[in-house]
């Protein structure tokens, strides 16, 4: 067998992505009269990065950062140590339950090659939903670029004043650093992926720095070092006027809104299906270990009354102040790009699609990779006005309430898709029971019924060995979790702020009718699953059980008499529930 060839879709999924090669002397090979600036700063060439340094990497540069550093002891000041474990907790398993699902769903998502969450969407609910969620998506990542840049300008202020009097300095130095970071993102933010290595082994470095700091404090301003007396007290809540634990969650959940950082760089990965499931989950495990350091290592060696009047605790504590100072600003700069690297994309892809017309115009490129030109300015003038709001925990909020329901969706697509899975019936599932070379009747139906009859199938299995890649992370994906994770971000979604929640959802609401109006003929999703229908039989055959057991009728061979099957009930997923009736007929006498 040859082959794929490079970057295809074999190649891709579990194949082999090999470059193709030429001799180094090729007369064809015109790669030396580049110069080596734009060689090495203006990337031409496809490239394709791996599990650790492009998912991994990319992931933990948007997961682990400013609110991290910003916010850490503020939350442990008012929710207390036990309550700060507890809202990690939730923020880490609705994380947990959305990459199971996102890779759940890439693993069956065979045509998927641009979009992100919008093309994983679309191909399980259809073109209409996939836009709508596609749109809240790149809204919430419009709002994140906001939340880093305020986060960004508030570490600057609050250094050379703890406390100051002029608000709109903050918003004018975001506002400038939207529009620098733009330019940025529209000529030269490539480049930065090479270098997403360094930049978070600077952020460890920072990491270290703060280690360092709470284990040698000198006791002084309120920076114990490790005391039991200052674990004891920080045990337990102490909300400040206003906050609660779902406030409080509402500021820290924004720590998890880069965990589709890997999914929107599918197109860039050797293997995607191994490079987003590893690196995700890896990114995921080991960022749960630092919120937990962070949070303890703060309880241990600050006092209450300063973690609750000081957000630049973190990096007062640190050894050296400046070197925690830099790890800040490049995990808030490096979010930024980030996001105006991605969101102008996704948001191009739905415009190309022109799902919604109204927005065709930000489908348009510039250069041979269609760079989008217009998308991009669009989503950074929207992020400025966001900027304007100008404080990190009102900021916080807002922003969850997209990616919340961006992660519900994600999770129920899963849930959904499985669901259709069962349904589906696989003939071999009953047939390989009996024993078919002794029963004409169940051989010729095994023949009749191909896999072509029962085209979901090929969407899950590969050659009836089971999901493509046979990856370890494979054993990790459950229907049933992802099923827990939309109900828990749809419910964490009106504990945070209900107000927020209504307004997201009813925005969404809009989106889905005028897309229905616009685009009544958009192709369906490969979901076929109505949760009202199900949850119907589910409380009926609780109310009147039905036999569990599955029947069939095998007629027996007997020497003089032959027999004719017919079932009489209907064969239809929607009765599927339905006890199924049989009659059996002498259809000839064979006379001996």
């Amino acid at each position: 067998m040859a082959d794929p060839e490079p970057f295809s879709e074999e190649a891709r999924f579990g194949g082999s992505a090999k470059p193709k090669t030429t001799e180094l002397w090729d007369e064809n090979d015109e790669s030396y009269l580049v110069e080596w600036w734009k060689a090495n700063f203006f990337i031409r060439k496809p490239i394709l990065f791996g599990t650790w340094d492009g998912v991994f990497t990319s992931c933990m540069l948007n997961i682990f950062g400013l609110v991290v550093f910003l916010r850490a002891g503020w939350m442990v000041g008012n929710a207390g140590l036990l309550l700060s474990c507890l809202i990690i907790v939730f923020t880490l398993f609705v994380g947990l339950c959305t990459v199971i699902a996102s890779n759940g769903l890439i693993a069956r998502c065979k045509e998927l090659s641009r979009g992100g969450i919008y093309g994983i969407i679309t191909y399980v609910f259809g073109a209409k939903v996939g836009a709508t969620v596609g749109i809240m998506y790149v809204l919430g990542q419009t709002i994140c670029i906001a939340l880093y840049v305020t986060g960004f300008a508030e570490a600057i202020v609050l250094k050379f004043d703890p406390n100051p009097a002029n608000h709109w300095l903050l918003r004018g130095i975001g506002i400038v650093t939207v529009l620098l970071l733009t330019v940025i993102a529209l000529f030269g933010v490539k480049y930065l992926v090479r270098l997403q290595l360094v930049l978070l082994a600077i952020l460890l470095l920072a990491v270290l720095d703060f280690v360092i700091g709470c284990s040698i404090a000198d006791g002084t301003s309120g920076m114990t070092g490790f005391n039991s007396t200052s674990l004891h007290d920080n045990l337990y809540p102490g909300f400040a006027e206003k906050q609660s634990f779902f406030t409080v969650l509402g500021v820290f959940f924004p720590t998890c809104t880069g965990l589709m950082a890997g999914v929107n760089m599918q197109g860039d990965l050797k293997n995607p299906l191994n490079n987003i499931s590893t690196g995700s989950l890896a990114s995921l495990a080991f960022s749960g270990f630092l919120y937990y350091m962070f949070v303890l290592l703060l309880a241990c060696s600050v006092q209450r009354e300063l973690l609750l009047s000081d957000y630049m605790i973190a990096s007062e504590i640190s050894w050296i102040s400046w070197m925690f100072l830099i790890g800040l600003y490049i995990a808030s700069l490096s979010s930024i790009l980030g996001s105006l690297y991605g969101a102008p994309r996704v948001f191009q892809c739905i415009a190309l699609d022109n799902i919604i017309p109204i927005i065709g115009v930000f489908g348009k490129g510039r250069g041979a990779n269609n760079e989008p030109v217009i998308a991009t300015i669009t989503v950074s003038l929207v992020s400025c006005c966001f900027v304007l709001v100008g404080h990190l925990n009102i900021l916080a909020p807002i922003t969850a309430m997209p990616f919340l329901l961006t992660y519900a969706a994600v999770n129920y697509a899963y849930f959904s898709l499985a669901m259709t899975e069962e349904r589906t019936i696989k003939p071999e599932s009953i047939l390989d029971q009996y024993n078919s070379e002794s029963t004409p009747i169940m051989k010729d139906a095994e023949q009749n019924m191909s896999s072509e009859s029962y085209p979901l199938l090929d969407v899950y299995t590969d050659e009836n060995s089971g999901m493509r890649g046979g990856y370890w992370h494979e054993q990790l994906q459950s229907k049933w979790l992802t099923f827990v994770g939309a109900l828990l971000s749809g419910v964490m979604m009106f504990m945070i702020h209900w107000l927020f929640a209504v307004l997201t959802i009813g925005l969404a609401t809009l989106i889905y009718f005028y897309t229905r109006t616009t685009s009544p003929g958009t192709k369906p999703g490969a979901s076929s699953f109505v949760l009202s229908k199900w949850l119907y039989h589910v409380i009926r055959s609780v109310i009147h059980p039905l036999p569990a057991e599955e029947k069939i009728v095998i007629a027996t061979d007997t020497p003089d008499v032959s027999y004719k099957t017919m079932q009489l009930t209907d064969e239809n997923t929607d009765y599927q529930e339905r006890e199924k009736v049989h009659q059996s007929v002498i259809s000839e006498q064979i006379e001996t």
